[in-house]
């Protein structure tokens, strides 16, 4: 095998330095002793050693002097002997000097090796996602789903992650408030929803606090009322989040969490061997039922209604109460039990029949801002597709069936005039989705040829300030609809005020003729306010 001549010249430079060594030491004369102090030899110690030994003070010290300058003399006195030097065969010299490099790091592998397993046990472990201490607190933040999330496959390709858990299954317990610490992107705003969908549907808004959030707290304090099951998720993007298993107090232990991939199961309580029922518990649960059922301000709701469906679950629950007393005074603790649970959940049903008037208020409220907004939203797909239909566009524009949307809000109002308000803003919800998706996929259509459709500059520029003014229009719309945190209306606002400023540049751009930059500014102002209404989750 060859070698690189000049890495040969490098190698063998050290036995070409010790030849000239070599060679220096046979030629050179006899060495004079050392002249030191004026060139008189200094004997001073080996005298000084003879003087302790005659004496019979000589130390250890004083011996190993002695015996140190007398070998330096010995050497000084002795000629010195150019060493024999064995002559190597042709290429032995290179390949010796060349194998020396591999012979030092094969000695030294076992201490590399060493240092480097050191290295890697003394190197700090991977930072966990801090899980908060308390159990009524989860922390929320959000990335890339994986097999384990519940929804995996399904909806957005990323998910939320609970205290570290993707997708995890919580049990929440009625009266008590939870606390959700949310960090999961400006994009995805965190809300609990009665949907495992979500998407902006079936809000869930009694005893919650903070909903619609992407970076704060939100808090939920489940009550009498609250649905056996709820959903964390997200505003924006389909099933991303997890289910809430919402449980009366000594419950916790018979839920089933749901296993990853398995979202359809319901909660079922486990069929292992349960421990004897404690009758002091089951006291307790229905005491709580006789007021529940005979003297909150739900079974007053519910009595002066005249709801006939809410009346049947009424008269159910007290039914399955007054049979739970019964076992208990037999001591059936476990029956009774049983019943009494189920009478709590008959006096939970019927009093979602009939919300309370605070609660109905707030929900016919929302009702008419999600009406009016769905309105706008249809007289702005109307308005932008009859302007654009008149393009000579290259790309015919889809029509949205708007049939079906003027059939989807009249559902929507006769749930409304049943007093269901709860399902008729879930029906709005979905219907202002498909319009401003489809608004906005027919505003974003840029795929046309200018020079088939525009006759002038002006002409063109005319079309993008229209387009642009198209969009500036959605902002407040989104915004009252949506219902964005501070954070985000803050970042929307940004956006918002780079687009207008671009636009009052274009303007007197234009004025001076120059429509070609003002098209571009106009395309650029346009761009700010989309990102603006993508923030709030407007696509």
């Amino acid at each position: 095998m060859e070698v690189d001549r000049s890495y040969r010249a490098a190698l063998c430079l050290p036995a070409i330095v010790l030849s000239v060594l070599v060679a220096s030491c046979a030629s050179a004369p006899e060495a004079p002793p050392p002249a030191v102090d004026g060139g008189a030899v200094k004997a001073q110690p080996a005298q000084a050693a003879s003087s302790a030994a005659s004496s019979g003070e000589k130390t250890l010290s004083d011996a190993l002097n002695g015996e140190a300058v007398k070998a330096k003399e010995e050497a000084v006195a002795k000629p010195v002997q150019a060493p024999v030097v064995e002559k190597e065969p042709p290429g032995a010299e290179s390949a010796r000097v060349a194998s020396e490099p591999v012979k030092k790091a094969e000695e030294s592998a076992p201490r590399v090796v060493e240092k480097v397993v050191a290295a890697k046990a003394a190197a700090p472990k991977a930072v966990e996602e801090e899980v908060p201490a308390s159990p009524f607190t989860i922390r929320v933040t959000a990335g890339p789903k994986d097999p384990s999330h519940p929804f995996y496959g399904i909806g957005h390709k990323r998910g939320f992650i609970a205290n570290g858990v993707q997708g995890k299954d919580l049990v929440f317990v009625r009266g008590k408030t939870y606390t959700f610490k949310v960090d999961t992107g400006v994009q995805h705003d965190f809300y609990i929803s009665t949907s495992k969908v979500g998407w902006g549907a079936a809000t869930y808004s009694e005893g919650v606090d903070g909903n619609f959030t992407y970076n704060g707290i939100v808090t939920i304090t489940p009550t009498a009322t609250t649905p056996g099951e709820l959903y964390y998720a997200c505003r924006n993007h389909k099933n991303m989040g997890g289910r809430i298993h919402v449980v009366n107090e000594g419950e916790e232990d018979k839920v089933v969490l749901t296993s990853a991939r398995d979202t359809n199961k319901t909660s079922m309580p486990k069929a292992t061997a349960a421990k004897p029922v404690d009758g002091t518990r089951v006291k307790q649960k229905i005491a709580f039922a006789e007021m529940f059922i005979n003297q909150s301000q739900a079974a007053k709701r519910i009595a002066a209604s005249g709801n006939p469906e809410a009346n049947e679950m009424y008269q159910g629950a007290r039914g399955k109460f007054l049979d739970a007393k019964d076992a208990f005074a037999r001591g059936q603790f476990e029956q009774s039990l049983a019943l009494v649970d189920e009478s709590l959940r008959l006096m939970s049903e019927a009093s979602r029949r009939v919300p309370s008037q605070t609660k109905a208020e707030a929900e016919q409220a929302r009702f008419k801002e999600m009406m009016e907004g769905t309105r706008t939203f249809a007289d702005s797909y109307h308005r932008n597709f009859k302007r654009l239909s008149k393009q000579n566009s290259a790309k015919k524009i889809v029509e949205l069936d708007m049939g079906k949307i003027n059939s989807e809000m009249n559902r929507a109002q006769q749930l409304a005039d049943d007093n269901n308000y709860s399902e008729a803003i879930g029906v709005l919800t979905k219907t202002q989705t498909t319009l401003t998706n489809a608004l906005t996929d027919m505003l974003d259509d840029e795929t046309m040829s200018y020079e088939l459709i525009f006759e002038t500059p002006k002409e063109e520029y005319e079309y993008e300030l229209a387009r642009y003014e198209s969009y500036e229009e959605l902002i407040p719309i989104a915004i009252e609809q949506k219902r964005p945190p501070p954070g985000t209306v803050n970042l929307m606002n940004q956006f918002v005020e780079k687009a207008k400023g671009i636009r009052d540049q274009a303007e007197p751009t234009a004025a001076k003729g120059d429509y070609k930059t003002a098209i571009l500014m106009l395309q650029g102002a346009t761009h700010h306010i989309r990102r603006a209404l993508q923030v709030v989750g407007v696509r």
